[in-house]
């Protein structure tokens, strides 16, 4: 039995890792797809992955449904610009003193009273109240719009990621059912080995035991693979199928941390939303300095009045006024109040710039990562060459009797753990790149995803049995 046709299997895995992008192989049996889900052998790119998630993620909807919120906000405050209406109608009792319930003697009882009116208010100052409430809703609508496009960009990422880890995961259980299958057939040439006098049964239980280890890890990455494959539904609404597009490096990719921040300080989402953050905040001082202004109203209506007693005691009037209302002491509650928005102003900034610093470091220790991912991808690389060398000879040397079938085992081991951590190196190559590009801000873009759906509100759920009262 050639030594040469029992290494296919494996020589083939670790080729693929070492020379390409982790790939999707066919032979890996994975959750089968439940009726009505994704089972086309078309192959599932990048894009639909992500697109996938963001059309399906509860977490992102969530926000979305905040956004609309805060857009109902604006209008709101825009409407203080308007006029309102207020009728008015009351019903009770009640005395009265003037020269007409005077000179009828009911001055001094308690009598049936009611009356009816409507106001109509057109604000015509209000000490900027009004503006300063425009404008903290509306800076707080655009944060949430920038914020909504972040969370957008870390679950594309976080899709990303899942369609990269089942890749590799697949990409491990193939090289660990072809360890399996190698240590099956090394046993089997122990064991023939033994009968001819060649070998000891020592020989043969030792290769039955690295048998039991690689079957061990062959477990092991079944249960990661199915692991993998959840993770990747529960962010996607569909079951992987065996046909996962494999994952390119992003283009152009970045020459440095310092380009990288500053692509951030232009295109970051959550850096946005945080300037925002701050202009809502000055809004909400300008409108604390509101209070210092008079309030001119122009207010117009009828009002109806009809008391019991003797006579005919009704009244109407119909009056258009010019009202002035000025607070000139609050015991220094607006004082206070301004003091505490000047304070809530410097915290926003504050807060802004801890992000950047976290961003900074995000960045730095990112490409920290990525550069040495790399790294290990080159050594393992490397190192697969040179076990597989190593590997042959000693096969070679096992049949001229000058190493032992420990010898050759051991070679087999190296061989595959250098194999399984390349491919989780390319993995982390490929990680680190696109989560830069999601630092930048650009990772959506940049993979040609149609964000416009996010714009919208999105679709009403069926309300859930549990929330009636």
């Amino acid at each position: 039995m050639s030594h040469h046709r029992l290494s296919l299997p494996l020589a083939v895995l670790v080729c693929a890792v070492a020379a390409g992008p982790v790939a999707a192989a066919p032979t890996v049996s994975s959750l089968a797809p439940s009726a009505g889900e994704q089972t086309s052998r078309e192959a599932v790119t990048i894009q639909d992955t992500i697109n996938a998630t963001l059309h399906q993620h509860h977490a992102l909807k969530a926000i979305q449904e905040n956004r609309e919120a805060v857009a109902h906000e604006v209008t709101r405050a825009k409407a203080g610009y308007g006029p309102r209406l207020d009728v008015t109608g009351a019903v009770g009792a009640g005395k009265l003193s003037n020269s007409t319930t005077r000179s009828l003697g009911v001055d001094k009882g308690f009598y049936n009273a009611s009356r009816v009116g409507a106001t109509l208010v057109q604000p015509l100052w209000d000490g900027l109240a009004t503006r300063s409430r425009v404008r903290t809703a509306e800076s707080t609508l655009d944060s949430m719009n920038y914020r909504v496009f972040d969370n957008a960009t870390s679950l594309g990422l976080d899709a990303l990621i899942a369609h990269i880890d089942v890749l590799r995961r697949r990409t491990i259980y193939d090289l660990a059912e072809a360890n399996v299958a190698r240590h099956e057939e090394i046993l089997a040439q122990a064991r023939d080995r033994e009968s001819l006098g060649a070998d000891t049964m020592a020989d043969v239980t030792q290769a039955e035991s690295r048998l039991a280890r690689a079957q061990s890890l062959q477990v092991e990455a079944r249960a990661s693979l199915r692991e993998g494959e959840e993770t990747y539904y529960r962010l996607t609404g569909m079951r992987p199928t065996q046909y996962l597009e494999e994952v390119p490096l992003p283009s152009p990719l970045p020459d440095g941390p310092a380009r990288v921040m500053e692509a951030a300080e232009r295109s970051n989402p959550k850096l946005e939303a945080y300037i925002q953050d701050i202009k809502s905040a000055r809004g909400e001082e300008e409108l604390s300095r509101s209070a210092y202004h008079p309030s001119i109203n122009l207010e117009v209506g009828p009002n109806y009045t009809d008391r019991g007693g003797k006579g005919s005691q009704w009244t109407y009037s119909f009056d258009v006024m010019g009202t002035v209302r000025w607070n000139i002491f609050n015991s220094g509650a607006d004082v206070a109040e301004t003091k505490a928005a000047r304070a809530r102003v410097r915290q926003a900034r504050q807060t802004m710039y801890s992000f950047v610093d976290d961003l900074k470091l995000e960045i730095e220790t990112t490409w920290t990562q990525y550069l040495s991912a790399r790294e290990q991808f080159k050594h393992y690389t490397d190192a697969i060459g040179f076990n597989t060398a190593t590997r042959d000879a000693y096969e070679e040397q096992f049949m001229l009797g000058q190493r032992s079938l420990l010898d050759v085992l051991d070679a087999e081991s190296e061989l595959f753990n250098s194999s399984t951590q390349a491919a989780t190196a390319r993995g982390n190559i490929l990680v680190g790149a696109y989560r830069l590009q999601a630092l930048a801000g650009v990772l959506l873009p940049d993979l040609g995803i149609d964000t416009s759906f996010l714009d919208k509100a999105p679709s009403v759920d069926p309300a859930d049995p549990r929330e009636a009262w």
